[in-house]
């Protein structure tokens, strides 16, 4: 954290204020700095090299079938056209021949799909061969000798010398069986980009488990450095097992488990004997209703609309600020002119919209494009428009109105993409818009309201992200998260019950789910085509206390979640620890599945968190009208910046829309009209009919001043023009 301070401080200053800092603090800034861009700038290498093996593989994958039968009905063909050619052979011989190579046909086990992209990447590795030449530069560490670390120093040697063919007697280095023939081929210019494409992928999957580091590197550190040191593990394990407070034996953790997985397995299995499930070969699960619209409620949206009316943006944003001050929180203290107090609003809305600063620049004529600058500089610093966001939040919710929307408990975690340039180095193609993009994943309470959110790549697993917008949140208490298929692995249920909470995921093809039950157990004969006794609890209770480190490691902030899941992710299968938490997992999503497929209330919960997730994308999406520029995307603090600010944004809007909801509802309450509470809760406060985002805006200060900040009262200063 300290490295990050001084290096966004650096950064922000021009160079006469740098040199005006007095020893020793000069060189101390100066030396965090040049060591923050040195372990970013190692991140960034690994994080290109990754997706540009991940986009050689695509490119080598695309249009490959599970067996290429034209290849082999046109190899077939050829025999059989160059035999029949052959005028010379007798009718007996031709027959011979004929039944000899439909024998051989029939024999000949047809090249699976990964044999077939292993030739392609063999065929189509020379583009990459320079990027793989300037990786094997790099410091690479690893406990022991390593396979991968092993074969990039034979080709660190060939491309020294300039050699592009193996030697006979380099044999495959342990990467692999799939590897074996073709480095041992005996074309050796072609096994040697064999050997390439083996230790490009070999190194790939080891960066990703940790079992290959740099030592430089902020993401990419060993695995040994994402748990607390073993010294002090020894001495503060009792404390991290209250704090978590979790059992010191995994078998008091696992017999009320257990005991809940066998709870459920019956009433799964009762479902289907009486016909609420439908069990053959998979798991039919019939869908929920559509809410119905309701007339009363229908009724009671159109009322309220009328009597909150419309407004500015800007008068939204000045109403909110008059109740919670967030421009306190992003200044540090109070605002002393009305200049200041637009530059705040500014930096927000250019972070938050992403338009640059001459476009905020004409929709704010008081201000110049130089002030929005310095504005988004300081906006962005020191998580200030977080804070702004939490307070904002606090404020929406302690309207009486609020208690009717929901549990304080429950929540639902999702991701919106951002349109970027294709020069973006973390931009990946959005699938649904055809766009380069970047992606913002936010957290959204049952009650409404963002309370975490941050950037991440598309098209890449986001439960590490999902657990860390919870366990990062030290005054939101959230026992329930409900995820996607992207926000959920079987490690990473375990981690976060482990951490205190529950995923809940909405699973993509949910008939295809399985239950799992520990070996042994024994499973009904109504689910039995979907129920695997599998589950080895010895495995969990040997490795328990590794499980329980790696828990306090993430809750302590050691490491982030995001790196914690991003080691044990399917590049770590093998490893004991990762296994465990695998086999943990299944336990833990047969209890969740079990109390999905019973209970339709419980189902009904989980999609009305999940579709108020998808309703703050619809207002998010509404209010960023801008493109994420390479500038703002260089940076991760920078992209942070962009999405706490579109999150304080989103929850301004909520928040006016709850005031003026409240208001309307006290004043129909003392003329004894009561709203019910099952009506009022369906009334989400995403409304933005009424706000008017677009256009030159005009900041009313004046109209505030009996609330605004009292230099602004006693200097009556007017912002507006």
């Amino acid at each position: 954290m300290l490295v990050r301070r001084y290096a966004r401080r650096m950064a922000g200053r021009p160079p006469s204020v740098s040199a005006r800092i007095k020893e020793p603090a000069r060189t101390l800034e100066l030396s965090c700095f040049l060591r923050y861009c040195l372990l970013t700038a190692t991140d960034q290498i690994i994080f290109m090299f990754q997706r540009r093996v991940a986009d050689l593989w695509r490119h080598c994958a695309d249009g490959v079938a599970s067996v290429d039968w034209a290849r082999q009905y046109q190899e077939l063909l050829l025999e059989l056209s160059e035999l029949a050619g052959h005028d010379a052979v007798p009718d007996t011989e031709l027959r011979s021949r004929l039944r000899e190579i439909v024998a051989a046909k029939c024999a000949q086990r047809p090249p699976s799909r990964a044999s077939v992209i292993r030739q392609r990447l063999i065929d189509a590795i020379a583009p990459v061969r320079s990027l793989l030449a300037g990786v094997s530069r790099l410091p690479w560490q690893a406990t022991g000798e390593h396979p991968a670390l092993d074969a990039l120093n034979k080709l660190r040697a060939g491309y020294a010398a300039g050699i592009k063919r193996l030697p006979s007697e380099v044999t495959a280095p342990r990467l692999g069986a799939a590897w074996r023939a073709a480095i041992a081929d005996a074309d050796r210019e072609r096994a040697f980009r064999a050997l390439e494409v083996a230790t490009l992928l070999a190194l790939r999957r080891a960066v990703r488990n940790g079992s290959v580091w740099i030592a430089h590197s902020l993401s990419f550190r060993g695995r040994e450095r994402l748990f607390l040191p073993e010294e002090r593990w020894q001495v503060e394990a009792p404390r991290h097992y209250a704090r978590l407070q979790l059992p010191a034996k995994a078998s008091e953790f696992l017999v009320p488990l257990l005991a809940r997985m066998l709870i459920g397995i019956d009433a799964v299995a009762a479902a289907a004997r009486s016909g609420d499930l439908r069990v053959d070969d998979e798991l039919h699960l019939a869908s929920l209703p559509a809410d119905e619209d309701d007339p009363q409620v229908t009724r009671l949206r159109s009322q309220l609309d009328q009597r909150i009316g419309e407004a500015q943006l800007p008068e939204v944003i000045l109403a909110v600020d008059a109740q919670v001050r967030f421009s306190w929180i992003m200044l540090g203290r109070e605002p002393r002119t009305g200049q200041e107090l637009l530059m705040t609003y500014a930096g927000i809305l250019a972070h938050g919209t992403s338009l640059t600063a001459a476009e905020c620049a004409r929709m704010i004529p008081q201000l110049s494009a130089t002030s929005i600058r310095q504005a988004m500089r300081w906006a962005g610093d020191e998580r200030r428009l977080a804070r702004a966001c939490q307070a904002v939040l606090e404020f929406m919710q302690g309207h009486p109105i609020a208690a009717t929307w929901g549990r304080t408990d429950l929540a639902s975690s999702d991701m919106m993409s951002l349109e970027t340039s294709r020069r973006v180095w973390q931009a990946r193609q959005d699938p649904r818009r055809q766009v380069a993009s970047i992606g913002v994943y936010s957290h959204v309470q049952d009650r409404w309201g963002i309370f975490h959110a941050q950037p991440i790549v598309l098209n890449e697993r986001q439960a590490g992200a999902a657990i860390e917008g919870v366990i990062r949140q030290e005054r939101i208490e959230t026992s329930q998260l409900a995820v996607d298929t992207h926000g959920f692995t079987d490690f990473a249920m375990a981690l976060s019950r482990l951490l205190g909470f529950d995923l809940c995921p909405r699973l993509r093809e949910l008939k295809q789910r399985h239950l799992f039950v520990p070996r042994g157990t024994k499973v009904p004969r109504e689910i039995a085509a979907v129920c695997q006794a599998s589950v080895d609890t010895t495995l969990i209770e040997a490795h328990w206390d590794s499980l329980v480190h790696l828990a306090a490691s993430v809750m302590l902030g050691h490491a982030s979640a995001v790196t914690a899941l991003a080691r044990f992710g399917s590049a770590a299968r093998g490893d004991p620890i990762y296994d465990a938490g695998v086999q943990l997992g299944k336990l833990l999503r047969t209890v969740f599945l079990a109390d999905y497929f019973v209970n339709a209330a419980f189902r009904r919960e989980l999609r009305r968190v999940l579709n108020r997730g998808e309703s703050v994308n619809a207002l998010k999406r509404a209010i960023y009208v801008g493109r994420v520029t390479p500038a703002q995307a260089r940076r991760t603090d920078e992209m942070q910046a962009v999405a706490d600010a579109l999150s304080l944004l989103a929850n301004i809007a909520m928040a006016w829309n709850t005031a003026q909801m409240q208001a309307v509802v006290d004043r129909w309450a003392n003329r004894r009209q009561i709203v019910p509470p099952e009506l009022m809760g369906r009334i989400a406060p995403t409304r933005l009919e009424g706000i008017n985002l677009r256009g030159v805006f005009s900041f009313p200060v004046e109209r505030y001043a009996a609330q605004l900040p009292p230099s602004q009262s006693a200097g009556k200063t007017r912002a507006s023009g």
